[in-house]
Order: C-alpha cells, then sequence, then structure tokens
C-alpha cells in the first residue's frame, strides 16, 4: 500500500489533523477577522452533517449543492457534505437561469446550501431541500450529535462534482472521488510543505485548492468574488494579511502585473513564497516577467485536468534560471511555452496513436491519463463516457490500470519523465491552401439542436479537388442548405463542407468505439451537395450554373445559394462576369453579381424579370433590431468595471483587442498604441492561404513603411497575433481562446470594416454589421471591455449641413444609398444601442484619411488618392465643385490611442467627427499640385471621366486607373456628387484638442507638397511632366556638393527621373554611399567618389573616375558651395577665404578638369549652381554674392566661347531654399538680421531646385537655358 492510501479519506485527514491541533485558526476572511479555528470548524460541521442526514435524507452518493458567493459558510458547507457521505456540488451564482436548472434537474441533490441574496434564484429547486444560511442558521443545527452516527467514508466514495461545458456547450458534471485529491495532498505536503507561519489566499473553491490547507491546520483566506478580478482591492488584501501562496490563473497575474505599479506589486507580494498558476498555457514571456518582477517567490506550474486532478507539476523558477543560462550560453532564446513538468507520482500517462498504440520516448501523440486520480465519469452521460473513459488496451493494464481518460491534448513524453504539451490533436488537412482543423468543424457541427454525431473528412486529390464531406447523424428535420447556413455563422467560408451526407449511424471500430472513417460511404456528388429543389429547371439556370461550376470548381450548384457563399471572391467574380457576357452576350457589373447573387435571382436578371434588386427593399432599422445585443445587460461587472476606472492610468498598461490591424488605419493605430502607451495589444487576424496571420500583419506594416527596427523589438515583445474573423460567431476563436480573451482583454478598438464604395448591402453586411455586432458580444463577455468603435462619416447622408457630434441619426437611414455606408449606419446604431444599455463607448467617425504626414503612406484605394493619381497620369483634371478633405492618418491613430488609453474616463459615451471642417476647394489644390511641377489642364468632369475610360483600355494594366474608372462609374456618375460632401462641426473633439494642446491639422500647400513628393520617390505616384528628363537616360553626369541638400536631390532626379549615370562627388563619403544606395533602391544608377573641389589634383581624378567607369562625362553641375551670413564689420576673414576657395576656385577646377573631354566630343553641358544673389547683393552675404557674381560673370563670357564646340552652360539661380546650408553661419547676429529661412514663410524645397535643373538638361540640342532664376513667391529680388 502506498502511503496517501493509508491516509484515509478527506474526512479522516480532517478529522486527524483537528485533533492535532484544534486551536489553529484555519478560516479568515479578507479583512483578517478569524471565524474557525480547526476545532470550531471540526465542531460545527459534524453539526450541520448531522442536519443534512436527518432533515435532508443525505447520504453516502448523494450531493450536496452550493449556491452562495464564497464565505466561511460555503466552507463550513463543503466540509460538512463530505461529513455526511455527499459530495460537493459548486454551483456558480454567475449561472444563467436555464444552465442553473437543468444542473439541479440532472444532479439532484440532496440538499442545495444558499444565502437569502440568492435564495429567489432556485425557484426550480425543491423548497424542501434548499438550506439558508441566514443569521438564525447555527439555531437550527441539533444539539445531540454524535459523531459515530455520521458515515464512514473511503477513498472511493464520491468526493465533488464539477460542472464543465466541454466542447458541446452542454454541462457535464464530473463525478470524483477522494483517493484523487488525497494522492494529490499527500504529494503537494511532502514536495511543497506548508511553513508554520503561511497563509494562503483562496479564491478557487474546487476541492484542491480550498481544502489543503485547513487539512494542515494553516491559515486560509477567503478572497471575495468582487475581489479576485479588481487587482487594486486584490493587491490590498494581499498586504494587508500578508498573504505568502496563492494559486493564480496566469492570465489574472498578469492583469495584475499589467495594472499596479512596481511599488504596489512589491508591497502586495513582501510576503509571498510561493506561486501556483494552473488553468492555462504559461507562456515564457509571462514567465519572465513573473520571475524578474517577483525574484523571491517561487513559480510552480501544475497541469491539471478536472476530470484526472492533478497530473504534472514543474518548478518554474529554477527552470527558467536554468534555460536563461542555457539559451544565453548557445545564443538561441527559449521556447514560447513553459513546460508542464513531471508527472505526480501514482499518476500514468501514456501517449498513444490513432490505433492505441503506444509511441516511443520523445514521438507527439494524444495524451491519455490512467491511475488513482481519474474521476469516475460524467454524471449522466453514458455515450460520452464511453469515449472520454476508455477500457485501457489489454496490453497497457498492467502498467496504467484498467481505465484511461482521453484528454484530447497532443505531447510527449521525455526521457526524464517530463511531460511537454504541444497542443490539441485535432486533425489538420490543407484545403486550397487553408490549414483545417477536422475536430473543429465536427464540433460546431454538434452544436446545431439537429445533429446527433458526426464525422468530418476531406475528399479528392492534392490541390485544388480537394473538399470537405460531413457525414451526419440527424435526431431533428434538416435541409443541408440550413445545416450549410448555421455553419457559416461560426466557420470560415473555406471550413463550411461542400458536401453532407446523412446517415442513420455512423460505423466504428470495434476495439476502440472510434468513428471508422474509412468505412464511411463515398459522396454523390449531385445528391450530397444540394437538394433536389435547389437544381436548376430553366434553360438559363442550366447554363449559369455550367459556368458558375466552372468558375468555382465546384461540381454541382444550389441555384438558391449565394455566390459569394459558395466561395466567390471579387476576383472570381470579375472571371464570372467574363465568361457570363460570352455566354449570353451581356455586360454587367460586379454591383449586378451583389445584388443578384443566386443563380436563380441572376436568372431572372438575365431574363429581364429582376432589375429590382433587393438591395432597395432594406429596412435598416430591422437590420438593427435583428442584430441588436438587447440581453447583455451586465449592471454587476458595470460596476466593478467603473470601480477599476478609479486608477485609469490602468490603460495605459491594458491589454488591447485591435481588430482591422491589417487595414490602412489599423496599422498606425497598432504602430501608435505601442508608440504612445505601454498596453500590450492582441490583434485580430483573418487567415490567408497563401500567408501567416503574422505574415499577412508584417507585409501590411512593411507596405506602410511602419516594420523598422523599433516596430520589430515591440511587435515581439508586445504584440500578440491571433487568427480569427469578426463576422463569425465568437470571432472565429476557438472556445478556449475567446474565454481567455474575454477575461485578460482590458479595451477593444473596432477598426475592422470591409471598405468598398462600390458594393452594395448584401456583400459588406458580414464583417461591417456581424462583426460589430459579435464585437460588441466579446465587449460583454465576462467582464466589461470599454469598446472604440471606428466609424464613419459616411453615415451622414450626402447633403447634410453642420452636422455635430451630438446630432441624433436615428432617423436618415433612408437617405443613405451605397451599401458600405448602410452597413456602416447600422452598425454604429448597434454601438449607440449598447451604449444607452451601460456599455462604455466612444464613437469616432472618420473623414477621409489621407497619407501620413511626413511619409506620404496612403491608402492606395482611397478615393481622393486615385483622383489625384488620375489627374497627374493623364495631365487633366476635372471642374468640380469640391472642398477636399485630407486628414493625415497618423492625426488620427494617435488621437484614438491617447484617449483610449490616458483620456477615457472623462471622454466615455461620446462621439468625435474627426474631419476637417476647413477645408481648401478643389482648385486650390490642382494649384498646390502645379507648384510641385506637374502641366495640368482643366475639362468639364463627363470629358475627364471618359479620359480616365480610355487611359484605362488604351494603356499598360495599371490598377488605381481601374479602380478610379469603376469609382466613377458607380460611385459618383455625375459631378453633382461632389457639391453634395456633408460639412460638420466638431464641439467634442475641438474641446478635447485644446485640453490636449493640439490643433487639427489642415491641408496646405506645403503638406501637399510633402504627400506627393514622398508618394512620387516611393514609385506610388507618377513623376511631374517636369521632371520627365526626356533625353537624359544614359546620359553621364558629374554631381559636386552631392552628399546633401541641392546637391543631393538633383542628382537623385538625374538617376532616378532622368535615367542618367550619375557621379555624385563630396568629402563625407558614407552620405554619397547611403545616396547611391537610395538611388540604387529606386531603379537609378550611381557611383561616389570622395573629393576636395579645391583641390585641384582631386578635380581630375574625379573626372577621371567618371570616364574610366561610364566611358565619357556628358553634363557637370557645379554644386558644391559654402555660404556663411556675416557682417564685414566682425571681419571673418577666414570665412571670407573659404567661399572664395570653395565657391569660386573649386568651380574653376570642376570645369577645368571636364572641358578639355567636352571639346574633343564637341558636346556637353555644365550647370553651375549661382544664387539671386549672384544677380544683386544682398546685406549679410556680401562676400557670399561676391562669388556668385564672379560665377555669374565667368558664365557668361565661358557661355559664348563654347557655341563652336556645342557645349551648353546655364546658370540656376536659386532664391532661399529649406537647407542646412545657412545654419553653418556663426554670425548669429547677421543670421538673424538677414536669413529669410527663419521666418514663417514658405521657401523653396531642394526638389524645386532640381526639377529646373533636369528642365535645362531635358532641352532638345537647339534650345539652350541660359539662366534659371526660381524663387519663393513671397521673396522676389
Amino acid at each position: 500500500m502506498n502511503n496517501w492510501q493509508a491516509l484515509g479519506s478527506l474526512n479522516d485527514i480532517f478529522r486527524e489533523q483537528a485533533r492535532a491541533s484544534p486551536d489553529r485558526p484555519v478560516l479568515c476572511t479578507a479583512d483578517g477577522t478569524v471565524h474557525y479555528t480547526l476545532g470550531e470548524l471540526d465542531k460545527i460541521t459534524d453539526a450541520l452533517a448531522t442536519l443534512f442526514i436527518r432533515s435532508f435524507k443525505c447520504r453516502r452518493g448523494s450531493s450536496v449543492a452550493i449556491f452562495m458567493e464564497k464565505s466561511p459558510e460555503y466552507v463550513v458547507a463543503y466540509i460538512a457534505a463530505l461529513k455526511a457521505g455527499g459530495a460537493y456540488l459548486p454551483l456558480d451564482i454567475s449561472y444563467p437561469k436555464p444552465l442553473l436548472e437543468a444542473v439541479l434537474k440532472e444532479s439532484n441533490p440532496a440538499v442545495v446550501c444558499t444565502k437569502e441574496t440568492f435564495r429567489p434564484n432556485l425557484q426550480g429547486a425543491d423548497p424542501t431541500s434548499v438550506f439558508v444560511f441566514d443569521e438564525a442558521w447555527k439555531e437550527r443545527l441539533p444539539d445531540d450529535v454524535n459523531v459515530k452516527d455520521l458515515p464512514e467514508v473511503t477513498q472511493d466514495d464520491l468526493a465533488y462534482i464539477v460542472y464543465s461545458s466541454g466542447t458541446t456547450g452542454k454541462p457535464k458534471g464530473i463525478q470524483c472521488p477522494h483517493r484523487g485529491a488525497v494522492l494529490s495532498y499527500d504529494f503537494r505536503f511532502q514536495h511543497y510543505p506548508y511553513e508554520e507561519d503561511d497563509r494562503v489566499a483562496c479564491n478557487v473553491f474546487f476541492v484542491w485548492e480550498m481544502f489543503r490547507p485547513i487539512l494542515r491546520g494553516t491559515r486560509m483566506y477567503i478572497i471575495p468574488d468582487d475581489v479576485i478580478y479588481d487587482p487594486p482591492a486584490l493587491c490590498a488584501m494581499l498586504e494587508k494579511n500578508q498573504i505568502t501562496r496563492i494559486l493564480f490563473t496566469p492570465s489574472l497575474l498578469e492583469a495584475v502585473l499589467d495594472t499596479q505599479s512596481a511599488d504596489t506589486i512589491r508591497r502586495a507580494f513582501k510576503s509571498f513564497r510561493l506561486v501556483w498558476l494552473c488553468g492555462e498555457v504559461v507562456t515564457t514571456v509571462l514567465l519572465k516577467r513573473i520571475v524578474k518582477t517577483l525574484p523571491w517567490v517561487r513559480v510552480v506550474n501544475l497541469y491539471s485536468v478536472s476530470e484526472c486532478h492533478d497530473v504534472a507539476v514543474c518548478d518554474l523558477s529554477d527552470w527558467y534560471r536554468a534555460m536563461e543560462v542555457e539559451a544565453q550560453g548557445q545564443g538561441q532564446t527559449m521556447g514560447k511555452y513553459s513546460p508542464v513538468g513531471k508527472l505526480i507520482p501514482g499518476v500514468q500517462v501514456a501517449i498513444l496513436d490513432n490505433n492505441m498504440n503506444r509511441l516511443p520516448i520523445g514521438m507527439p501523440g494524444e495524451i491519455y491519463v490512467g491511475g488513482p486520480t481519474l474521476a469516475m465519469g460524467y454524471l449522466n452521460r453514458p455515450e460520452i463516457n464511453q469515449v472520454r473513459f476508455i477500457q485501457t488496451p489489454s496490453s497497457l493494464k498492467d502498467e496504467l490500470g484498467p481505465r484511461l481518460y482521453r484528454t484530447g491534448d497532443w505531447g510527449y513524453l521525455l526521457a526524464d519523465g517530463h511531460l511537454e504539451i504541444c497542443g490539441r490533436c485535432d486533425t489538420m488537412v490543407k484545403i486550397r491552401g487553408y490549414s483545417i482543423e477536422i475536430q473543429a468543424i465536427e464540433s460546431t457541427l454538434l452544436l446545431s439542436p439537429s445533429v446527433l454525431s458526426c464525422a468530418v473528412i476531406s475528399i479528392g486529390a492534392e490541390g485544388d479537388d480537394k473538399q470537405l464531406a460531413a457525414y451526419v447523424v440527424l435526431k431533428g428535420q434538416i435541409t443541408r442548405k440550413d445545416l450549410r447556413a448555421e455553419l457559416k455563422r461560426r466557420l470560415p467560408f473555406y471550413m463550411v463542407p461542400s458536401f453532407f451526407v446523412f446517415l442513420d449511424r455512423l460505423p466504428v471500430l470495434p476495439a476502440s468505439s472510434k468513428v471508422d472513417k474509412k468505412a464511411l460511404p463515398p459522396v454523390d456528388v449531385q445528391r450530397d451537395m444540394v437538394e433536389a429543389s435547389a437544381l436548376p429547371t430553366t434553360r438559363t439556370e442550366r447554363r449559369l450554373v455550367a459556368v458558375w461550376s466552372e468558375v468555382l470548381g465546384l461540381p454541382t450548384i444550389d441555384i438558391q445559394e449565394s455566390f459569394f457563399d459558395l466561395g466567390g471572391h471579387s476576383l472570381l467574380a470579375a472571371r464570372l462576369l467574363q465568361k457570363v457576357s460570352d455566354e449570353f452576350g451581356t455586360v454587367l457589373s460586379v454591383r449586378d453579381l451583389f445584388s443578384f447573387p443566386t443563380v436563380t435571382s441572376f436568372a431572372r436578371l438575365l431574363e429581364g424579370d429582376g432589375r429590382e434588386s433587393p438591395v432597395d427593399s432594406i429596412d435598416l432599422r430591422r437590420e438593427v433590431d435583428m442584430h441588436d445585443m438587447k440581453d447583455n445587460v451586465m449592471d454587476l461587472h458595470l460596476r466593478a468595471f467603473w470601480r477599476s476606472t478609479v486608477w485609469e492610468n490602468r490603460f495605459m498598461r491594458a491589454c488591447v483587442f485591435l481588430t482591422g490591424a491589417t487595414g490602412f488605419l489599423g496599422s498606425f493605430l497598432l504602430r501608435d498604441l505601442l508608440r504612445y502607451s505601454k498596453v500590450r495589444v492582441v490583434c485580430l487576424v483573418r487567415e490567408s492561404a497563401t500567408e501567416s496571420i503574422n505574415e499577412r500583419l508584417n507585409s501590411t506594416l512593411a507596405k506602410y513603411q511602419l516594420l523598422d527596427p523599433w516596430m520589430k523589438q515591440q511587435m515581439a515583445e508586445r504584440v500578440s497575433v491571433v487568427a480569427g474573423d469578426v463576422a463569425l460567431v465568437q470571432l472565429g476563436l476557438k472556445d478556449e481562446d475567446y474565454q481567455l480573451l474575454s477575461y485578460d482583454i482590458d479595451i477593444v478598438i473596432h477598426a475592422a470594416a470591409y471598405v468598398n464604395l462600390i458594393y452594395p448591402y448584401q456583400a459588406l453586411h458580414g464583417v461591417n454589421v456581424l462583426g460589430t455586432h459579435n464585437v460588441l458580444d466579446f465587449c460583454h463577455k465576462n467582464k466589461v471591455k470599454p469598446l472604440h468603435y471606428i466609424s464613419t462619416d459616411a453615415v451622414i447622408p450626402y447633403g447634410s449641413r453642420d452636422v455635430a457630434e451630438t446630432d441624433s441619426l436615428d432617423n436618415v437611414w433612408k437617405k443613405l444609398s451605397d451599401g458600405y455606408a448602410q452597413t456602416k449606419w447600422v452598425a454604429e446604431q448597434l454601438v449607440t444601442r449598447s451604449q444607452r444599455r451601460g456599455l462604455p463607448t466612444i464613437i469616432y467617425r472618420m473623414g477621409n484619411l489621407a497619407g501620413e504626414a511626413d511619409t506620404g503612406n496612403w491608402n492606395p484605394q482611397d478615393f481622393t488618392y486615385l483622383l489625384l493619381y488620375g489627374c497627374a497620369a493623364t495631365g487633366y483634371y476635372p471642374t468640380v465643385n469640391w472642398s477636399v478633405e485630407m486628414t493625415p492618418v497618423d492625426f488620427i491613430s494617435r488621437f484614438i490611442s491617447t484617449v483610449a488609453t490616458q483620456h477615457f474616463c472623462a471622454n466615455v459615451g461620446k462621439t468625435y467627427n474627426l474631419m476637417q471642417t476647413v477645408r481648401p476647394d478643389w482648385t486650390t489644390v490642382i494649384d498646390w499640385i502645379r507648384s510641385c511641377g506637374y502641366d495640368l489642364r482643366e475639362e468639364c468632369y463627363a470629358s475627364w471621366s471618359e479620359r480616365i475610360g480610355s487611359a484605362m483600355a488604351s494603356g499598360p494594366k495599371n490598377e488605381n486607373l481601374s479602380l478610379l474608372h469603376r469609382l466613377l462609374d458607380v460611385l459618383v456618375r455625375n459631378e453633382s456628387f461632389f457639391a453634395q460632401q456633408p460639412t460638420y462641426r466638431r464641439e467634442n473633439t475641438d474641446a478635447l484638442l485644446a485640453e490636449l494642446g493640439w490643433s487639427y491639422p489642415l491641408v496646405t500647400e506645403k503638406q501637399v507638397n510633402v504627400w506627393l513628393k514622398a508618394l512620387t520617390k516611393q514609385g506610388n505616384f507618377p513623376p511631374p511632366t517636369a521632371m520627365s528628363g526626356a533625353g537624359l537616360r544614359g546620359k553621364v553626369c558629374v554631381v559636386t556638393g552631392a552628399s546633401e541638400g541641392i546637391g543631393e536631390s538633383i542628382a537623385f532626379a538625374l538617376a532616378v527621373d532622368g535615367g542618367a549615370n550619375v557621379v555624385v562627388a563630396a568629402r563625407q563619403q558614407q552620405k554619397l554611399q547611403n545616396l547611391c544606395e537610395r538611388i540604387k533602391e529606386a531603379g537609378g544608377e550611381a557611383i561616389a567618389v570622395s573629393c576636395d573641389v579645391t583641390k585641384r589634383e582631386q578635380t581630375g581624378a574625379l573626372v577621371r573616375q567618371a570616364i574610366l567607369q561610364f566611358g565619357k562625362v556628358d553634363i557637370l553641375v557645379n554644386c558644391a558651395g559654402v555660404m556663411y551670413y556675416t557682417l564685414m564689420s566682425k571681419c571673418q576673414e577666414d570665412q571670407w577665404a573659404q567661399q572664395i576657395d570653395v565657391n569660386c576656385h573649386g568651380t574653376m577646377n570642376c570645369i577645368g578638369a571636364v572641358l578639355p573631354h567636352m571639346i574633343e566630343r564637341k558636346a556637353g553641358h555644365i550647370v553651375n549652381i549661382t544664387s539671386d544673389a549672384g544677380r544683386k547683393a544682398f546685406p549679410g552675404l556680401s562676400v557670399y554674392s561676391g562669388t556668385k557674381f564672379f560665377i555669374e560673370g565667368m558664365s557668361s563670357g565661358l557661355r559664348k566661347e563654347m557655341v563652336q564646340y556645342g557645349i551648353r552652360v546655364t546658370n540656376i539661380q536659386p532664391g532661399d531654399v529649406a537647407t542646412q546650408l545657412a545654419a553653418r553661419s556663426t554670425d548669429q547676429e547677421a543670421r538673424q538680421l538677414y536669413d529669410g529661412t527663419l521666418g514663417d514663410a514658405r521657401v523653396l524645397d531642394t526638389e524645386d531646385v532640381s526639377r529646373a535643373v533636369v528642365y535645362a538638361l531635358s532641352q532638345p540640342a537647339h534650345v539652350a537655358i541660359n539662366e534659371i532664376l526660381i524663387e519663393p513667391t513671397t521673396a522676389p529680388t
């Protein structure tokens, strides 16, 4: 007999300890009050057990339900139940009424213990079986208690029944005997013994936590229900009572660490010796944080399963430190998850394959547990018991015992006895590029009330022919179409089976009672995919079915199913419409397909009997009513939430759930949440057939140039990505992931939306309406999670004027014409209704989002961007009456992230109109674009729209022009669209901006210039017509002073826009190398040569290197120069000399080096960058002006002499330019007096000068551009 077997039942261990130390206080409340010593607890539970037996007929094998908050009475009831021979049955006070009634009906407890507060919830219970812990409950206890009358209980008797919903959603009662708890206690008492002064805090009132300290006479402190999930209150309680041990779920401990200051954590955990972690996987990221924050605390991980009690345990503190040393020594990182450790002695674990054969050490398989800790089984569930509690294969019975529990976990054993968990053992298949868990589909099918049992397999060859087939045993009437519809609400389209085979029963393997999938009958393609009533009946329908089958790759089509529900998408839609055009000679649009998405309706459209689209008849109010979260009332959770917001800074370290992170705004929101707060972010990302979810997110961030080294580090440390879909039930997450996140998440930012200005309501309904419905449901789940909802100005009808943030939009729905506006209006109404019922929300209405202010990164599908692109690509713009709204995306993302993490409480319930109220008109924007070098001509809107269509049809394929053409055709239609844009007021927004010290950004000429330059450099926008660089391709250009400023810009323009081979010269070699790399990345060719132009031998070497590399020199651009503001009275002779040396001698050295070659070839072009100061002397720049006068005079003579050799000489004379040239002046007095770049007036950009150079160099041979004076508009000479 093992030591634990000699201990007897839990009752025996308790009595022995009570006799040994009756005066030890063991049961305490959060305020520190001692309610019972061990002897007092022994005496009162004897009396209550006697009452249970006499008054409620409690006996061995019966159960005692406990329905109350965690309290001393809860403990008394539990121990009394055991002493009466019964089993403890916990009933959570949050159970909904139907669940509570179902559990009571199935378990049929002898007595239900409760308190007055909860008595009304027990209307379904027999009144004679209810015992109420009221103020007089002790007076009802018998006085004549005889312990000998209490039943003898063995380790094989039932100790507790725990209900678990499991994968089917139907609650299962797990019946557990005394022996499992006894074995676990004995192991823990030996390996993790209590010290004399230990104090244990408990809220998890299952037997393995609540009873354990009491059985050793150790103080157990009850954590109230309203404290356990309130980190400030929990920390205060731990500190006050000097707690030394506790069990946390990892997510709860993480929440405490997230929300409390380091000082609070130190004080609360000062007395701690040991923390148990149980119930969830422990990530190494969290473990590292715990070990670093609480280095004096021992951290122990426990792998425990309700059906088989404790299985394995690991001291994570020791493991982490050992692994940290090993990882550092080998230059590696630790894995993602912490181990669960060594098996507890007496617990048997086997890793088996699908044929119940034992797998060798190190090979993964399904984990089966045997031994004395196994539960008796599920209460009244013989069919599930046969599947989960199986008979041990005969070859393993001697070692593992007669029964095994099938955990459903996937893992392997190591040679040292450690158990590693890999995950769930769901079968994976690959369908059209998607990895699919077969068991996830099966468990979802079983949620249908019409399905009794099922099996799912993949059929067909690998690749596009592979499809899913579901074999279903029904217990009710349902069609394949309706069953498919149920699955579509819960699963992504690629996980919905193509075929449904209805069977009377599933074939099983006799040995294991598992489904014998090899014995499943073959699929009948016609019968098992659609009902007979869904087959085509007319000639048009049959022709359409043939086309749809070919495009979708399906053997047959349900004529009443939507094209898009069958797996169609926008690319397949284009193919379908082309084939329909070939087959029927009719041209239809994607919008027609969305409006008539089934074969039946599309056939009516082709036959001329379906022109009235169902879109036109949508009642949006009814849509709101249908999707409203009316049942989500959460008063208790709301009170807890608002109590926690006293510490508003908790949101700075919150866990944020972000949808839409792979969108334009969402990617910037992710960046700014990480940049301006200390939050952790969980991103919900839809799976793709071609990219993993992490790859999808990273490629989006890279697309907008957000994935720099800092961002990569933050992503690794603070961002996790989960696969899901907002349009699906539970956001497409697994049950355990959904439950975990519903507790772990503190803030939800819902930025996911299907933005399409062409598609109708039905096409956008899934993501925009159902998605918002599902996000709202998530916000209410388990704890309140405030919602930051990203809405749009599209919910405001065209033509509206001065719409305030407080104006009701309840009745504007009839004025909304496009599907995007309609779906977003319904979604915003759903958020508003939840807000009125108490959900903390803030609504942000987006206007038109433009590119990032500094980088120009812009959404390539934005209408305004496409309109500007169309103008630049064609050289024409439409004459329309339009005020243009372009708010930089980074302003919006910073505003939302700041409000969400720092200013939530003061602004909850508000709506923000995030749109510019002061906007430039269209003609002003065109003038600004022209100032960037674009030669644009005006024409009427109709002609311009036709021009876009012609450019799209006749030129090379251009996605931007194609999308613009579709938008103009479907959305805009005529120029009146532009004049009807709504106007807004921003009282809420402006008030908050004033508080923050911010201002709403305006569209300015400077901003437009920054955007266009950046977009052009990225290759996302046509270059200015003046920078075409005609005739420069292949020319060899030497540019001096190219390390920065004007010279850098000229070199880049010549190489990238002109296609010239450029030799860049300056003294700063590293800057030249960086410029060459940038040029090469943009598709240009350049080499770098270090050169000091004041040294004649170096300028000669520069030209020789150019000839050696490229064979000739066609163009010399003299840009090297220095400029110092200085008053002549200060006699700064060194600076005088330097300006003369570089500006005069340097220019002559370069000309002297190149001129002989040009004369020999009788061709060439010399460009000198002089200055407007070379035409007119400026105070403060006397010497500089003199050097430029020299260049002007010299150039004039040179120009005339070189005519006979075909060599042209051009002087570019810039005014004030935004460079660092003037900043090097040491005479600050002179600079303050005369430097025009120090004021607010707009000065030239370097690109303004480089455009002039390219223009001069691009002229035909008979044209000479001798001088170009280029100055700011506000500062002519």
